[in-house]
């Protein structure tokens, strides 16, 4: 197991720490190798995210699913009763089709059953899904491979567009910087380890702007990664207020968490003239895509996990343009393997040719699963959903699922799904928990309710916003 994993309990003490402290740690940590940070087999992964043989992909790919089907029917208590029936002259597709959808409440509800027997618990990585589902739930990663794996891949994702170690990187990514609520305060914060230039996407109006950018001047910025919505803000702000040193700079931009609208990725690319990258993943680590850099559609990494489509009584859907539930069975994770995993996502199959440079590559049109994941400011600010995610207090977790609905700019309705209710002292934790996380731009009002309804489709709606986008467009600054 490599040391990322290892001082995984301490992320959150580094991410705050001052920067004269966090400084010679980082850059010292920095320099040790991929095999002492990440584990033995982060080159390993590296190379595999790199693979481009159409048939070799093929091959490793079908391995990979048998060895993943075949560990949890013989070590996973919920599959024992498949395990007969996983004959050896069966494709691997038809094993595949012995397993159960899942959801997320179907490990919720009896998580140990989920649990292989052939993995000890020093081998689990406690995490919790972040605030961009609706249904939050806490589940296990394999320490050393899951997190390793991951890295890898997001490295050669950024190699799409050349940004190497050497870069620094300017992250809108939802990570609060300590102190920046309080006047005055911290509005960045510098990583050594990776490089980046973290800043709250919170913070992104117009009378902070001109101090962002020049301290991503200051640090040498070329790259920018961030919710989608939050580097449209910044483009936004820029295509009004032109700083040429900057944006000039910039070599590449990835977006993620959320679904980017074209009209959201022309602006970008209009304004800082490099290529934008779109990426696609999530907490649990079963499926990964991301596009290229003369391709928006979603290149889905075939050896990173399995990916299905499905409609709304489950059947395969394999015609391109018919939107679909994303499904995915992930790879490597033997503690906790997530299989026919519905992710609540929507997307549909491509039509087009594969790309040249991605032979073998399953190929998303679209991903249309988080379309709505903002709130409106009110100064009319699109601020990202998913920047309610990250580290949550334990009280989270006494909360089943949660909702958001806005009827006016600067003003939230949170619901919070409890089957009794929830003390006041838990209530007060979760309420300050959302002032931090809104920084003063939204004004959050908490319901415990016992159930928050589905649609007619079944699935639970994390954002119901009513405000109209007119409102956004009045607001350039």
């Amino acid at each position: 197991m490599g040391l990322e994993d290892w001082g995984y309990r301490w992320l959150k003490r580094y991410m705050d720490a001052p920067q004269w402290i966090k400084e010679p740690l980082g850059r010292v940590y920095g320099l040790l190798p991929d095999s002492i940070r990440h584990g033995k087999d982060f080159g390993r992964y590296r190379d595999e995210a790199g693979l481009t043989d159409a048939e070799a992909l093929r091959r490793l790919r079908d391995a990979r699913l048998r060895e993943t089907l075949l560990w949890a029917a013989q070590t996973v208590p919920a599959y024992a009763a498949i395990a007969a029936q996983l004959l050896t002259d069966l494709p691997a597709e038809e094993w595949l089709s012995l397993f159960p959808l899942m959801t997320k409440l179907d490990y919720r509800r009896n998580p140990e059953h989920y649990l292989s027997t052939g993995c000890s618990p020093a081998e689990r990585l406690p995490m919790q899904t972040s605030g961009s589902v609706a249904e939050p739930f806490r589940f296990y990663l394999h320490k050393g491979v899951s997190r390793a794996k991951e890295t890898a891949y997001i490295e050669s994702y950024g190699r799409r567009i050349g940004l190497t170690r050497k870069d620094v990187v300017l992250s809108l990514r939802g990570r609060n910087v300590r102190g920046s609520e309080a006047d005055g305060g911290p509005l960045w914060s510098y990583e050594p380890i990776k490089r980046m230039l973290w800043i709250s996407p919170n913070h992104l109006d117009g009378s902070y702007m001109p101090r962002h950018v020049q301290a991503a001047i200051e640090h040498k910025v070329s790259f920018i990664q961030g919710y989608s919505s939050a580097v449209y803000e910044l483009a936004r702000w820029l295509d009004f207020n032109p700083v040429p040193r900057f944006s000039d700079a910039i070599r590449g931009v990835q977006l993620f968490s959320e679904c980017a609208e074209p009209d959201m990725i022309a602006l970008i690319e209009k304004v800082f003239g490099c290529p934008v990258l779109i990426h696609y993943g999530h907490s649990e680590r079963s499926v990964m895509a991301g596009s290229m850099p003369d391709d928006h559609r979603y290149f889905v990494w075939p050896l990173y996990g399995h990916i299905e489509l499905i409609d709304e009584a489950g059947r395969p859907i394999t015609e391109p343009g018919v939107q679909g539930e994303v499904v995915a069975t992930g790879f490597d994770n033997r503690v906790m393997p997530f299989i026919r995993y519905r992710t609540g996502d929507l997307a549909a199959w491509s039509d087009g040719p594969a790309h040249p440079d991605l032979p073998g590559y399953p190929v998303l049109e679209r991903i249309d699963g988080r379309n709505n994941d903002f709130f409106v400011g009110r100064d009319g600010r699109r601020i990202p959903v998913a920047s309610l995610g990250g580290l949550r207090p334990p009280e989270f977790l006494q909360v089943e699922a949660s909702q958001y609905e806005q009827f006016e700019p600067g003003r939230l309705i949170v619901r919070l799904q409890s089957p009794s209710p929830l003390p006041a002292d838990t209530v007060a934790v979760l309420d300050n928990y959302f002032r931090v996380k809104l920084l003063g731009c939204v004004e959050p009002s908490l319901e415990v309710v016992p159930h928050i309804a589905r649609t007619a489709r079944g699935k639970r709606r994390l954002m119901i916003q009513h405000v109209t986008s007119e409102v956004e467009e009045g607001s350039r600054v």
